[in-house]
């Protein structure tokens, strides 16, 4: 199999995204919602249409790692399925798939509950955290408890009471090991199964959980499907043997030309592909329109802004939604940007043409250390946004930042000044600590999982 480097670039610009838009999100809220949003003197901004809106999607990003995540786990196994190591594979899997999510994840909480426990933060927290937390600088071992607690409720997901914390943004930990389990759970029992049989299973299994409102889940199972129909496609290639916790492009190791589909396709092949189709020429050419119709619709989906309600251009969507779903919003704008999610990666898996902006190096080395920075970048803007955005605004209006809105319209240029150079900074700082946890912390969590793995193992 072609080694599928562009979902690491895809999940680079994910978390890329996310950390761009956490950095906006608590003060300034006109890119996340849609531009007819009321009132008009607020909004009607181009950032606000798709398809700039994409930017400032980070909740359609989180569906997106769902669907990566499942297709990132699943290769592998799918590939050893039918050999004799398939439990030994499924086992250490599994066991490495914990540590590989929650290690990084435990260090990542207590450096921030170090840091509150100093009260190093310049952030306004929600104050039912607030309220939660124990007070800085006091009894050390109710901070101990407080994070142990948090951790036992972020792993927990059979009986999940996630209340949130420091870092907001690992809200998704829970989901991803949930969907991990769901798809292991997937692979065993189907195992046994023909594989045509399993590629019609499983779109129905999804499409039950996407219906009931179990976005993540959705995700997860369409992941397995697309993993599935691509180890089918390329099941008479070369075995190979990978580690694909997390670690999600290392599925493929036959190169192949950058821009060409398969011989049987034709399109980006040149003359010769496309004369080979020329008996079924059209049909072949109403597919690729369709898989491009896929891809607008998903990436429309993902454009959906954060209204509360769905907006102008997306109301038709009521009409065909879940019932399950009712009025409840946090349920059913994440179902249909996780529908969004599960067809833009359909459709980029079809067209090496939308890979190949995937396979440059800079959007290759997000990918790399993309999960760091997703874990880190939160912090970094608690501790330094507030106090640098503060300082370059002052400095250039003379007048003290209060209120965003108030800011604003004291002095627009200081305002977006402020903003920009503060977000430009602090973006880097992210990137370079990302990449020191990478190398650092991130990797010797896998080393660790394997030695872990292996002296557990028979």
């Amino acid at each position: 199999m072609e080694r599928t480097t562009w979902l690491d670039g895809l999940r680079g610009i994910a978390a890329a995204i996310v950390a761009f838009d956490h950095y906006f999100m608590s003060d300034v809220w006109h890119p996340f919602v849609s531009f007819w949003t009321e009132p008009p003197e607020y909004n009607r901004h181009i950032v606000q249409l798709p398809p700039i809106r994409i930017l400032f999607s980070a909740h359609g990003m989180v569906t997106l790692f769902m669907v990566i995540s499942g297709y990132a786990i699943s290769i592998s196994l799918l590939k050893a399925r039918d050999g004799p190591q398939f439990i030994q594979r499924m086992s250490s899997a599994i066991v490495r798939r914990v540590f590989r999510i929650y290690l990084p994840v435990i260090i990542t909480a207590s450096i921030a509950q170090i840091f509150y426990f100093f009260d190093l933060y310049h952030w306004e927290f929600d104050q039912g955290l607030i309220d939660d937390l124990p007070k800085p600088w006091s009894n050390p071992w109710a901070h101990f408890c407080w994070l142990m607690n948090y951790m036992a409720e972020s792993i927990n997901v059979v009986a999940s009471e996630y209340r949130g914390g420091l870092n907001g943004q690992l809200w998704t930990m829970p989901l991803e090991f949930r969907g991990s389990n769901m798809v292991y759970l997937l692979i065993v029992g189907l195992a046994g199964w023909r594989r045509k049989v399993r590629l019609i299973v499983l779109p129905i299994l999804g499409a039950f959980f996407f219906w009931w409102g179990n976005w993540d889940v959705f995700g997860f199972i369409w992941g397995l499907w697309l993993a599935e129909k691509a180890h089918g496609a390329d099941s008479s290639r070369e075995n190979f043997d990978i580690d694909t916790e997390m670690e999600l492009a290392d599925f493929e190791d036959t190169p192949g030309p950058a821009l060409s589909l398969p011989a049987r396709l034709g399109l980006c092949g040149g003359k010769r592909g496309y004369k080979s189709l020329r008996p079924s020429s059209k049909l072949f050419f109403l597919s690729r329109v369709g898989v491009v119709l896929v891809f607008v619709a998903g990436y429309y989906l993902l454009c959906l802004g954060n209204d509360g309600h769905l907006p102008p251009g997306y109301q038709f969507l009521s009409y065909i939604q879940s019932s399950r779903w009712k009025d409840r919003w946090h349920i059913y704008h994440f179902c249909w940007k996780e529908l969004g999610s599960a067809m833009l990666v359909y459709a980029i898996s079809e067209f090496r043409c939308l890979q190949r902006p995937l396979d440059t190096r800079i959007v290759q080395y997000l990918g790399k250390i993309s999960f760091a920075l997703y874990l880190l970048h939160e912090t970094i803007y608690q501790l330094f946004r507030n106090p640098l955005r503060d300082f370059i605004y002052s400095s250039l209006s003379g007048s003290v930042y209060e209120a965003s809105g108030q800011a604003w319209s004291t002095d627009p240029f200081a305002f977006h000044v402020a903003w920009w150079v503060s977000g430009i900074i602090l973006g880097s700082l992210s990137v370079l600590a990302a990449h020191g946890y990478t190398k650092y912390v991130d990797d010797r969590c896998v080393a660790f999982s394997k030695h872990i793995d292996q002296w557990l193992s028979i």
